[in-house]
């Protein structure tokens, strides 16, 4: 599971952010407005408070490396393949 970073702002910067994005869903929830969108190629959820603030909620992007893990028996085959080529000799 991915960590999430929020962050806390003032809901008027939220048209401004939704006119960059692609509005997934929205809903009101009491007072509240939740919206869920992607914006820089990355969900994320904004919600409206009643106060005049705002949350943004969003996945923290990984820095690491992906790895891909490479099956044993497919590496031996491929050495093996690699060992039995015949070169032509001069």
């Amino acid at each position: 599971m991915n960590k999430l970073l929020w962050r806390t702002g003032k809901v008027t910067e939220l048209p401004d952010l939704l006119m960059l994005a692609t509005l997934e869903k929205s809903a009101a929830v009491g007072a509240a407005t939740v919206y869920h969108f992607k914006h820089d190629g990355q969900e994320k959820l904004a919600i409206s408070l009643p106060d005049g603030q705002a949350l943004i909620i969003e996945a923290l992007s990984s820095t690491r490396p992906r790895r891909r893990r490479i099956d044993p028996l497919k590496a031996d085959q491929a050495d093996a393949l690699s060992e039995t080529a015949v070169l032509p000799s001069d």
